[in-house]
């Protein structure tokens, strides 16, 4: 009787394991159909080719002409933003799985995107999402979008690449088209970090979004290259615009993988 329990036990908990292996694999699969789904229908990369160097535009607008430009919506957007108004732009990697949407909540909750998906069903996946302190519209200097290490690889599960100079050497570029306008941004530094407490002595990357003043973004891209795993050889000035991509890294507690690039070319 006994063993017939310890059996049956067993058996329960292999069909556990298995409806989870299951589940766990239907999630990803369902992820990457969607993804596909959607890819076909925006043009997420670049035009191909070398990137024009943007270095030699005159200086940035005043704030009476930045407040007279009129936005428009890039047409390969205009479909996805009838689906879900959320959308406010594209991420894409060569050689990665990293071929998204980026989302960010206009509802309140800068937490939404960590398990819902673009359709806005839970997901354990989640989406890529932007820090809710970050703009696309009067563009903050530097743009924190966020996203799970996911094992499969989904989201930001490939970024880690970065950690292998040789794979930088070879991916230099990191392609993010917002809803208005695209871009391209080469690598400027890839590092290992952590989410910090109050008692804590260190650069809290993730509070790096609009410097105040020339002196404030040295300090804070001085932190990044000094943080660097290698000199990709990219530096950025007052002026320049970043984007910053964050997700965890299982080394230590807390702790984040990021890689840093700044806008080369539109």
């Amino acid at each position: 009787m006994r063993r017939n329990i310890i059996r049956i036990l067993f058996l329960l908990v292999a069909v556990a394991c298995f409806g989870y292996v299951g589940w766990y694999y239907y999630e990803m699969k369902r992820t990457e159909s969607d993804v596909t789904s959607l890819s076909s229908r925006v043009e997420a990369d670049v035009p191909g080719g070398t990137p024009t160097d943007i270095s030699s535009e005159d200086t940035a607008p005043t704030e009476e002409e930045e407040a007279e430009r009129v936005l428009y919506v890039l047409s390969d957007f205009e479909p996805l933003l009838e689906k879900n108004q959320n959308i406010i732009g594209w991420i894409s990697i060569d050689d990665t799985k990293i071929n998204y949407p980026v989302m960010q909540s206009m509802n309140g909750d800068s937490t939404y995107y960590i398990d819902h998906n673009f359709d806005q069903q839970e997901d354990k996946n989640g989406s890529l999402f932007l820090d809710d302190r970050c703009d696309v519209i009067k563009p903050t200097a530097n743009l924190i979008i966020y996203g799970h290490h996911m094992r499969s690889g989904a989201m930001f599960g490939d970024l880690d690449k970065y950690k292998s100079e040789d794979y930088f050497r070879k991916h230099p570029y990191i392609r993010f088209n917002s809803i208005y306008e695209t871009g391209t941004w080469a690598v400027m530094a890839a590092f290992e970090s952590k989410v910090y407490t109050d008692t804590d002595i260190g650069f809290r990357y993730y509070d790096f979004i609009d410097p105040a003043d020339p002196k404030e973004f040295k300090k804070g891209v001085a932190n990044m290259k000094a943080l660097s795993l290698y000199d990709t050889g990219v530096d950025a000035e007052w002026g320049d615009r970043l984007i910053t991509l964050s997700t965890c890294d299982y080394e230590e507690e807390n702790g984040r993988f990021v890689v840093v690039g700044k806008l080369i070319a539109k």
